[in-house]
């Protein structure tokens, strides 16, 4: 369809007047959307207009826009599938290791770390042997699981990191992979610890029944990194690890035992004083006699309070006093202990 008109300028008035001088049949159906040609021809204008009768628009609008509307829904619902899962996958790892270690393995590189300090927490099930044979298995897990979420809760609420649970074993670390000093991660490893056997203590299995658990720190240098290519897992390797075992294995039904290094990072923990007490044999003797290590004078810790901030900044003379005295105590109790492996030792050369 077009339409083409003039627009003529009366030279007295200055009125304009809008003259058609052709035009098609269906010449109404031309909208402002259809092209438009204006042609200047001095005192006079010509328009032309032409459209077809639908105009311009294309024919496949009518349902061109709804298919679009309906793939970008589609496309960004697909997309926030996508980044749900790889947030979901994201956390999955976290809980398995540090984010330090999940970029080197990314990157291809090999996972080992030095920790300079560090106390380790080892826990296991009294009788968990018998329990077990007593139980189906399906119980058995069912126990652990509701066991292990409590103290996974404990780990998180403390700052510490949970590096595996074999079997009916519990195990822990504060100071790695996040780093601080000896003495907090101590602090942070023994409260888990009583926190840990209060929830022990509370805790029940489906049928009623109650359980205990052996409970051990150590602290020390060790060597943290990630084994094997097939189900990695990031765990940590050192004497120390070995000692916070021994330290489990030889603790009591429901008690807290530190190793001496430990029981001295303690002594300068910085928001808490614990109570502790020297661990004595059945004959009085001071100590534990530790498979590869011999005797060692370990401690049990039973429980903690907070300092006030006035001594935080500025111990007071007795407590330092107390403090040198424990010290004392420490090195006349190594001093001891390198005697007897003496005598020991010439006792052994003369049979």
């Amino acid at each position: 369809q077009f339409k083409l008109t003039r627009t003529d300028v009366s030279a007295t008035d200055g009125r304009e007047t809008i003259v058609t001088i052709a035009e098609s049949a269906n010449s109404k159906l031309i909208s402002n959307d259809n092209i438009t040609l204006a042609l200047n021809t001095g005192n006079n204008g010509w328009v032309i207009a032409v459209g077809y009768d639908d105009g311009f628009a294309p024919n496949y609008k009518i349902w061109a826009y709804p298919i679009l509307v309906c793939s970008a829904f589609a496309f960004a619902f697909l997309l926030m599938l996508v980044l749900v899962s790889k947030t979901q996958h994201e956390r999955l790892l976290l809980n398995l290791m540090p984010a330090r270690a999940i970029r080197k393995l990314r990157k291809g590189q090999t996972v080992v770390e030095r920790y300079a300090m560090v106390t380790i927490f080892f826990s296991d099930i009294v009788g968990y042997t018998n329990m077990s044979s007593e139980m189906t298995p399906i119980e058995v897990m069912t126990m652990l699981n509701g066991l292990y979420s409590k103290l996974d809760v404990l780990a998180k609420k403390h700052g510490v990191f949970k590096v595996e649970t074999i079997g009916d074993a519990y195990i822990a670390v504060a100071g790695a992979p996040d780093k601080c000093s000896g003495p907090r991660a101590a602090e942070k490893m023994t409260l888990f610890a009583l926190d840990a056997l209060r929830t022990v203590r509370d805790f029940h299995t489906e049928d009623g029944a109650r359980i205990a658990i052996r409970a051990g720190l150590a602290s020390g240098p060790v060597v943290a990194g990630v084994v094997g290519s097939s189900l990695p897992k990031y765990t940590l390797f050192g004497d120390t690890v070995n000692f916070a075992a021994r330290m489990e294995q030889t603790s009591e039904k429901m008690r807290l035992q530190v190793s001496p290094v430990t029981h001295r990072m303690l002594l300068d923990a910085p928001n808490y004083q614990f109570e502790r007490e020297e661990r004595r044999g059945e004959d009085g003797e001071l100590g534990v006699m530790i498979k590869g290590k011999g005797r060692q004078y370990t401690y049990w810790v039973t429980g903690a309070s907070e300092l006030q901030k006035d001594s935080l900044c500025s111990p007071t003379p007795n407590a330092a006093r107390a403090r040198s005295l424990r010290v004392t105590n420490i090195n006349q109790s190594m001093t001891t202990l390198t005697g007897s492996k003496h005598v020991r030792k010439d006792r052994d050369e003369q049979v």
